[in-house]
């Protein structure tokens, strides 16, 4: 009789499922147009575009269409997709008969590095140190039976409504504080600051301006109070929570009862997920566009944005799932980028920072909706074609291969 061994490995019981990589591929590039607006500058400088010839009339209108249809939905795609690497690197580690939970913790540890460099560093719109510190709390549902992982699920994903009511109708605005710590951290680092409800936090157009590298960096270090602040504010931690339960059964599904090969439910997901989902998300759009700002107005855009964000993502995932299966030569494309998603992810915020802020090439605020979009496109197939080289080169992108060394100590 063979020993299990008691050596971690990458090498993994559970064939690669290339779909997986595909749809992780598709989330990179799609939060990344999402992502667009505010590391270019253009959200905070939306009506100072200074080159006419980057402008479209139909910005606008195009503005809106991605919003209903991208916004929120490709980082719960990424959020599942976190779910899902859980249940199956369990599964994988529980066949070779290791411990998991020693296995995670680590390399849950080295993420909140690589996410805490990413948001002190270089980016304050970091998503991976909200995931690490996350991955952490997963471990308690490891176990957890698929009914109670749905339900707490449900739940999680309808708490930012209750977090908004805390906030905004019974006075209970614990977001405040770190709001506070950035605009005096500011003061102490003698930096721009703008008001905000009566007390100081940074000024994002100095931010984007500014030309000095020491000041990126002391800025940088304020804005982390700022990013947890709004994290906490709309209630984030919850929903991506709640996404990362149902990812757990996804990844369930996937192991234990074929789901990939399983049309019929397949497309019970996507069609229930983009009916449910689409109308609400265009319900969100319109609130968005009327909205006075008014607390009850913001109410209304944070019910629709729980109902329907989460729907309509699964409902592409699923969809997708269907697609790949008839037209799976299309999707390898993105399947190079999604093995090195870590990789990709951090280079789109890197090297946009060096296009558009001050301390880079100063395109801040200078191009509109639609040219931002081309230059995310024309920036992805770049990291196709690189991602491609590499992988034909090297087994895993550089900054997961380094995540790996650390986690497996080897």
């Amino acid at each position: 009789m063979t020993k299990p061994t008691t050596e971690l490995s990458p090498k993994k019981p559970i064939n690669r499922i290339h779909y997986l990589d595909a749809l992780r591929g598709i989330a990179v590039f799609f939060i990344f147009t999402a992502n667009i607006p505010y590391l270019s500058g253009y959200f905070f400088f939306k009506n100072r575009q200074t080159l006419p010839w980057a402008n479209f009339k139909f910005d606008e209108i195009f503005e809106i269409i991605l919003h209903t249809l991208v916004d929120g939905k490709f980082y719960s795609i990424f959020s599942l997709l976190f779910g899902i690497g859980f249940a199956i690197q369990y599964e994988n580690l529980k066949k070779q008969g290791l411990p998991f939970k020693p296995f995670f913790r680590r390399r849950m540890f080295w993420l909140l590095i690589f996410g805490g460099i990413h948001l002190s560093l270089i980016w304050m719109g970091d998503i991976l140190t909200l995931y690490a510190v996350l991955g952490f709390a997963l471990l308690n549902f490891v176990e957890t039976d698929n009914k109670k992982l749905l339900k707490w699920a449900v739940i999680l994903i309808l708490l930012p409504i209750f977090n908004f009511i805390l906030i905004h109708f019974l006075n209970l605005d614990y977001a405040l504080l770190f709001f506070k710590i950035n605009g005096k951290l500011n003061v102490f680092f003698n930096l721009p600051t703008s008001e905000y409800q009566g007390f100081k936090m940074t000024d994002l157009q100095a931010e984007f301006q500014n030309q000095n590298l020491l000041t990126f960096f002391k800025t940088n270090i304020c804005d982390l109070f700022l990013r947890i602040g709004f994290i906490l504010y709309e209630g984030r931690p919850f929903k991506v929570f709640g996404i990362f339960l149902i990812g757990i059964w996804y990844g369930r599904q996937i192991i234990h009862h074929d789901l990939l090969n399983n049309n019929k439910l397949l497309k019970k997901i996507a069609l229930n997920g983009i009916l449910i989902g689409l109308p609400i998300s265009i319900v969100r759009t319109s609130l968005e566009v009327t909205s006075d700002g008014s607390n009850i107005y913001d109410l209304y855009i944070t019910i629709v944005y729980a109902l329907g964000t989460v729907p309509l993502a699964l409902g592409y995932a699923g969809l997708l799932a269907l697609m790949y299966k008839k037209r799976s030569t299309i999707f390898k494309w993105f399947e190079t980028v999604g093995k090195m998603a870590l990789t990709n992810y951090i280079a789109q915020s890197t090297l946009s920072i060096l296009v558009f802020y001050g301390i880079g090439l100063g395109f801040t605020g200078k191009f509109g909706f639609t040219f931002l979009i081309l230059y995310c496109c024309l920036f992805f197939i770049f990291q196709i074609i690189f991602s491609t080289l590499w992988l034909k080169k090297f087994k895993t992108g550089p900054l997961e291969w380094v995540w790996r060394k650390f986690t497996y100590h080897k």
